[in-house]
């Protein structure tokens, strides 16, 4: 269906679109303000489920229930379909989604947004195998409170690609991460962010349900077939848990009480757990097993923080923030030589310390490592955010590439689309004064180090400052364009006086043009190695 018309309703409607007709999505709008979808199940949209487009505004999407059948496209909702759509999106696209399901096999977009002001709340998200949930991109505002996210990949992410302009942002606050895992993969406009973006208030009054509430609610109540009102008490906990305290007791039975032997079915919904319009026996059997019955701890551990690693000659040394819960009973630690997949624990026994030597690698060789938290009850977190290491003896020259060791991101985004880069691509920063790029590298010997780009430039001179642990060394270096983007030099500076230690190396734009396209940078000198990110 396209909705091009403003104020409409869209109600209890079960919509497929696996034929693909039209834009493919179950729903497009189009340019419309003050729209409601409500209470619907969306199976298969060839494109999407419910896209929102070309200025559309003021529209609701809740209590709806997205699924899928085959993993094709799996794409739920795109707020802004083009980069270029700026003249007609910008100040527009004002899109709320909550109480939603978003389930079986969906794979991205919950939503993507471009240009849109977004609030997302009291949302379930439960598709394991997923890419990504929440995508905030080019001058993109999303809010995302209080979601339970169960068993996904990203919950939120940014999306930096090189159409310019202010990065998307988003605040994220009282969501429950459950087994999530973050990664980016071999997508390089993937930026990981923390949620503190600094982003709008919404304009309405709006009351947010407790985000470890939020799965029963939403199971409950989402979707064409949905239920109106509370779930009964069990579907928190179990049954006889009337006050939610998590044990059965006195309390509890002087409510049952209240319910026994009667049956009015519309006053039982929250004691009739057979649904035969009586609460009578069976009902008091259930209460009797479940009495001063206390349920094993299943919560898990938050995912430890401030992973860091340190390389050295055939040794990587890891050290991370300590857990807080007081029953926490350690740590394990997971390594792998690709990115985001394939870890495998190193540890034995169960760490103790937040910190792990790893003495069995190989030098000259990329490992990424996460670590996780395991309480008493053997449940366990999910895993942190990655750290990346180059063990190495140390060389009198070193080339870093995108996405490798020592690489440690950009103002922009990492692109393969002009031929003659080498490595997987090279690094594209955002036009704008200040912009730059980032390495880390651990000077061995203090010496003097020459510091080498491989770029290439279509116009102007694109100048830029290399800085060293913050401070400028080189002012003003020019970039000569090479007539293309698709030709390639080398430009040099003099050596550099460099004292031993980690040094943060950044390139950085002192036009509006921003940098040229860097495909690596090259330090030779006395000694040295790649470093691990700050």
């Amino acid at each position: 269906y396209r909705a091009e018309e403003s104020n409409n309703i869209f109600r209890f409607l079960d919509m497929d679109n696996r034929a693909k007709v039209g834009d493919g999505d179950c729903i497009t709008i189009d340019a419309a303000s003050n729209i409601w979808v409500d209470h619907c199940t969306f199976t298969d949209g060839g494109d999407g489920c419910v896209d929102v487009k070309n200025g559309a505004d003021y529209v609701t999407i809740s209590w709806c229930k997205f699924q899928y059948t085959d993993a094709t496209h799996n794409y739920s909702n795109l707020v802004g379909h083009s980069d270029t759509n700026a003249s007609k999106d910008m100040g527009h696209l004002l899109v709320t989604f909550h109480h939603n399901w978003y389930t079986t096999l969906c794979h991205e977009r919950m939503p993507s947004v471009r240009f849109g002001t977004v609030h997302v709340y009291n949302t379930y998200f439960d598709c394991p195998g997923n890419n990504y949930c929440i995508r905030t991109r080019l001058y993109a505002q999303c809010r995302v409170e209080n979601n339970y996210f169960n068993n996904v990949g990203n919950p939120w992410e940014r999306y930096v690609t090189s159409a310019g302009g202010d990065p998307g942002m988003l605040y994220a606050s009282g969501n429950i991460l459950d087994n999530v895992i973050w990664h980016v993969g071999s997508d390089t406009d993937v930026v990981l962010i923390p949620g503190t973006d600094t982003v709008f208030t919404p304009p309405y009054a709006y009351t947010l349900d407790s985000a470890a509430d939020v799965p029963a609610i939403v199971q409950y109540g989402a979707g064409a077939d949905g239920k109106d009102g509370l779930p009964p008490h069990w579907y928190f906990g179990m049954y006889g848990d009337f006050d939610k305290s998590g044990f059965v007791d006195v309390n509890d039975f002087a409510q049952f009480a209240n319910f026994w032997r009667s049956s009015n079915c519309e006053q039982l919904w929250n004691a009739d757990y057979d649904g035969d319009c009586i609460v009578d026996n069976y009902e008091l059997s259930l209460i009797a097993e479940n009495w001063l019955f206390i349920p094993p701890d299943v919560t898990p551990p938050e995912e430890p923080t401030a992973l860091g690693a340190i390389a050295g000659d055939s040794i990587v040394s890891l050290n991370w923030d300590d857990n807080s819960e007081e029953d926490l009973a350690g740590y394990n630690i997971y390594r792998s030589t690709t990115s985001g997949s394939g870890y495998v624990k190193l540890n034995g026994l169960l760490l103790s310390n937040s910190d792990y030597t790893d003495n069995s690698v190989v030098n000259n060789t990329t490992y990424f490592y996460v670590v996780i938290a395991v309480d008493t009850s053997e449940n366990e977190s999910g895993y942190s955010s990655e750290a990346v290491a180059f063990p190495s003896a140390g060389s009198s020259s070193i080339t870093i590439q995108e996405n490798t060791a020592g690489f440690c991101g950009l103002n922009g985004a990492v692109e393969n689309e002009h031929s003659g880069y080498t490595g997987t691509g090279y690094a594209n920063t955002l036009n704008g004064s200040g912009n730059g790029i980032n390495w880390s590298v651990n000077i061995l010997t203090a010496g003097n180090y020459t510091f080498t780009w491989r770029y290439a430039s279509i116009s102007g001179s694109r100048p830029a400052n290399l800085l060293i642990n913050g401070t400028p060394v080189v002012s003003g270096m020019a970039f000569p364009n090479t007539g293309a983007w698709t030709s390639w030099t080398t430009i040099s500076t003099s050596p550099i006086s460099l004292t031993a230690g980690v040094k943060a190396i950044r390139l950085q734009a002192t036009s509006s043009d921003g940098l040229a396209n860097i495909d690596y940078i090259n330090i030779a000198g006395e000694n040295l190695m790649p470093a691990s990110c700050p």
